[in-house]
């Protein structure tokens, strides 16, 4: 498509219906300044018609016409302009004048003075009509006459043209300022937008905080607000991305150095029972960190959503539980710990499969890690206020509740003796997806001195 400026756009849309508008006026200009003219001159065909008509007299069936010169005179200024008249008996024939000036059949039979236009002798002409009684009793048959009087319209057709051509002259002059003003008001409309456009210019690459709203018209705004919210979400994502790398480098440095000597160790021992050992160590180390890069790009993918999942279905949460304790169950059965699973009602919300997935495998391996052997990890899904609730509990050693607000940061984990390994990502990607679903998480010390997890998500409604 073919690019345009705001500006060519407005003179678009406004100076060919302003043309039409002028094209429509002259027009009616030139009807207005005709009129006026027709109404100036035929003062004068009247006159000169009324002033013959005073003139015409009859005595004993004679019929008398002076036509006097005033009737004439009155054409003499300005413009000469050739005229006609014809004085008509009772009998139609022509007492006077020009025998073939006859009234148009428009203008007959009225008894007041009529005026129109017509054609006589090829040139168009403005004639006047008007009947008389002369009141002679010697007159056969009916005792009226016809006067006749016409003149060319060159004079007035000149006079017209100069009055539509004054007052098209100015109509254009007012045209083009209003084109100057419009263009100067436009210029000055746009000032903001391209003070707006160099500030944009102007910024570093890094630089994304919000443009400023300050002397920008309101029909910008919402396009300034949209740009403003499309920067911020741009800046968590980059602000998540940078943490995410941040933490990777720092995080598998340490089990890299702890790969790297392990893998040394082994290159001189040569006993293969030791040997056996050190790689036995290896795959521990090897598996922890894989566990603890697909728990990195876990939160990244959380974070990234910033509060809300962009592609959602319908999930059952009772059944992504139930699939994601079965696959668990030989992990707890190594360390004699008994996977329990209650379900209440239809347990289903919006979201996104894979990351509820983590969530609740989160929740579950977190559970099984810190339990003690021959216990029991209590899961449950019910529907309870149009929310969604998961609830995990177990009975390991729980978390004192001033450490409760800090679990989920990333990397941290309580300062206290354990055994069990992790990188103390599990609860923060854990509130992560539940934050991105519009959901809460929620800790409690569980019945039998363990921790439970509560995570509550809004219900899906059919329909809604």
């Amino acid at each position: 498509m073919r690019e345009s400026s705001l500006q060519q756009r407005v003179a678009r849309w406004l100076l060919p219906p302003l043309l039409v508008l002028v094209a429509i006026n002259a027009v009616l200009t030139y009807q207005g300044a005709l009129d006026a003219v027709n109404r100036a001159y035929d003062r004068s065909l009247s006159a000169s018609i009324k002033s013959i008509a005073e003139r015409v007299h009859s005595l004993e069936g004679i019929i008398s016409v002076d036509v006097p010169y005033s009737a004439f005179e009155v054409f003499e200024a300005g413009v000469q302009e050739r005229v006609f008249y014809a004085v008509i008996g009772p009998d139609g024939q022509t007492v006077t004048g020009y025998d073939d000036l006859v009234p148009p059949p428009a203008l007959r039979g009225k008894e007041a003075l009529v005026l129109g236009d017509t054609s006589y002798r090829g040139d168009t002409v403005r004639i006047g009509v008007l009947r008389k009684r002369l009141y002679d009793p010697a007159l056969p048959g009916s005792d009226t006459i016809t006067i006749v009087f016409a003149e060319t319209t060159e004079s007035r057709v000149s006079l017209a043209q100069e009055l539509f051509l004054d007052s098209l002259r100015r109509q254009l002059l007012l045209v083009v300022l209003g084109a100057v003003m419009l263009a100067l008001a436009l210029a000055s409309a746009f000032k903001p937008l391209i003070r707006l456009r160099d500030t944009v210019r102007a910024r570093q690459e890094d630089d994304l905080s919000p443009v400023e709203r300050a002397g920008i018209p309101t029909e910008v705004q919402p396009l300034i607000d949209a740009i403003n919210r499309h920067t911020e979400r741009l800046s968590a994502m980059l602000a998540a991305r940078r943490r995410f790398f941040a933490d990777a480098a720092h995080q598998i440095r340490t089990p890299l150095a702890v790969l790297g000597t392990q893998a040394e160790y082994g290159q001189r021992q040569h006993e293969p029972d030791e040997m056996r050992r050190t790689f036995q160590g290896l795959m521990g180390t090897i598996r922890s960190t894989r566990r603890m890069a697909d728990q990195m790009l876990a939160l990244s993918h959380a974070e990234s959503s910033e509060g809300r999942v962009q592609a959602t279905q319908t999930v059952s949460l009772s059944r992504l539980v139930r699939e994601v304790a079965l696959e668990l169950a030989p992990v707890a059965l190594e360390t004699r710990i008994a996977l329990a699973f209650e379900e209440g009602g239809a347990a289903c919300l919006q979201g996104d499969p894979q990351m509820l997935r983590e969530l609740v495998a989160n929740l579950i391996d977190n559970a099984i890690r810190y339990s003690p052997p021959d216990t029991s990890v209590d899961i449950a899904t019910w529907v309870a206020d149009e929310n969604v609730i998961l609830s995990v509990c177990d009975q390991g050693p729980g978390i004192p509740p001033e450490e409760r607000d800090k679990v989920f940061q990333r990397f941290y984990r309580i300062l206290a003796p354990s055994k069990v390994p992790g990188s103390g990502l599990g609860l923060a990607i854990v509130r992560e997806i539940a934050l991105a679903h519009g959901g809460s998480v929620g800790l409690e010390t569980a019945p039998g001195g363990g921790l439970c997890v509560r995570v509550s998500f809004p219900a899906y409604r059919r329909g809604a």
